[in-house]
């Protein structure tokens, strides 16, 4: 037996998902082109979506066929001149008939479907496309979040050892109990910093394994790949790819072209059906064995279709101001999309790797001259915070960065910086 298109993509979906289920608890990082195969390969909400275009061709089969022929039989129940009932022999009539649509209905049907069926599949691309830069947001939010866990990690490892010795410093008294305390409450803050951040990374984990329909008890792993600022990007050139790239304007198009399609429907089923037929009588009419031919045409004196003619204008009005503010709004989109990135990788622009060496080399220098007692333990804690607080802007520039990125590629409609 021969499986429908859908039937074959669900079965070949779940067993690619049988097989990444495996990987992906073996695993200890996800890299994002993996994270995408898998979205597209097992989201349930995709396969779910990839339906609509096997109902849209099964209306498109519909919209072909023809009318079914109709048999009409009549013949005698009772003859009370000789008290018998269903004596067919002696009167019977036979109808055949076939109701037949002109003026286009037929063509027009078959079209509209078929411009259908080509939405529902630029509709599923645009699925894709929505499901794919989700999929990059929550990926970039977490590896945001991941490198904060790790800086956090850092610095409470530090308090900690810094703690264990001050502890016996309080002992000797070489250090004062306000001291102690002050170290302390610094490490409960950034612990409470740790604390949030481990909460919002539990929430992009679920996130994660909605999309990629991971088991609950999966830990991801993901790397935060910063790609290079393209300078070969011409805004003008931007604006034209998305114009003719965007799936959703493709919809508003599709859209358009099928309110057209419907009006010349509609205008079509305004011209009555013609029904002809045949006609056999075998006693009942002024002369035995008749036979005669059927036409019958509904006069059009009442519904000539005027409502749905003119609601089908009123449709081709609306889709093309919703067609006409989509264009604006999706070029507007690309400019902003556009300027951001360039903004966001001017700000990255700023942390060279020289600076964060000799920010790292400070830090470090800080730790051990405040063991010396050759700093204060404000001029410590105020280094640890900038550290911190440095550290924590880059990570999040850096998020900043790759988020305009997955939207400029959102707004253009294509991939164009993968990373």
């Amino acid at each position: 037996m021969r499986l429908s298109k859908p039937a074959r993509f669900l079965i070949y979906s779940l067993l690619i998902s049988l097989s990444y289920r495996g990987q992906a608890q073996g695993d200890s990082v996800l890299t994002l082109q993996q994270a995408k195969a898998i979205l597209l390969k097992k989201n349930f909400f995709l396969l779910a979506e990839y339906y609509q275009i096997g109902q849209a061709e099964a209306r498109l089969i519909q919209a072909r066929v023809w009318n079914n022929p109709t048999i009409a039989w009549n013949q005698e129940a009772y003859n009370l001149e000789e008290n018998k009932y269903l004596r067919a022999r002696n009167q019977f009539e036979a109808q055949v008939s076939q109701a037949i649509s002109i003026a286009g209905k037929h063509t027009n049907t078959v079209k509209l479907a078929r411009i259908n069926v080509e939405m529902s599949q630029v509709q599923f691309q645009d699925v894709i496309r929505s499901m794919l830069f989700e999929l990059n947001r929550v990926y970039n939010d977490l590896a945001a979040l991941e490198e904060k866990e790790k800086l956090y990690s850092q610095v409470l490892s530090n308090y900690q050892r810094l703690i264990a010795a001050s502890q016996k410093e309080l002992q000797v008294g070489a250090i004062s109990i306000t001291e102690d305390l002050r170290i302390k409450s610094e490490y409960i803050a950034v612990k409470a910093q740790a604390l949030d951040n481990g909460n919002q990374k539990e929430q992009s984990l679920s996130q994660m394994r909605t999309l990629l329909q991971f088991p609950s008890d999966t830990l991801v792993s993901v790397t935060q790949r910063i790609p290079l600022f393209n300078t070969n990007f011409i805004l003008d050139s931007l604006v034209s790819r998305s114009l003719s790239m965007r799936p959703d304007l493709r919809v508003a198009q599709l859209y358009n072209e099928s309110q057209n399609q419907n009006l010349r429907l509609q205008k079509s089923l305004s011209v009555p059906d013609v029904t002809s037929g045949y006609d056999y009588d075998k006693g009942g009419n002024y002369i035995k064995q008749y036979s005669g031919l059927m036409l019958q045409v509904p006069l059009p004196v009442f519904d000539r279709n005027q409502g749905r003619i003119k609601e089908a204008q009123y449709n081709i009005k609306q889709s093309e101001f919703q067609l006409e503010y989509l264009k604006i709004n999706v070029i507007n989109q690309v400019i902003a999309a556009y300027n951001q990135y360039k903004r966001n990788s001017e700000g990255l622009s700023s942390y060279s790797d020289e600076y964060l060496a000799k920010l790292d080399q400070l830090n470090l220098n800080t730790n051990i001259y405040f063991q010396k007692r050759d700093i204060s333990l404000l001029e410590f804690i105020d280094q640890q915070r900038i550290y911190i607080s440095t550290y924590i802007q880059l990570i999040e520039l850096k998020q900043q960065y790759l988020n305009s990125v997955n939207n400029l590629n959102f707004s253009v409609g294509e991939t164009i910086i993968d990373y």
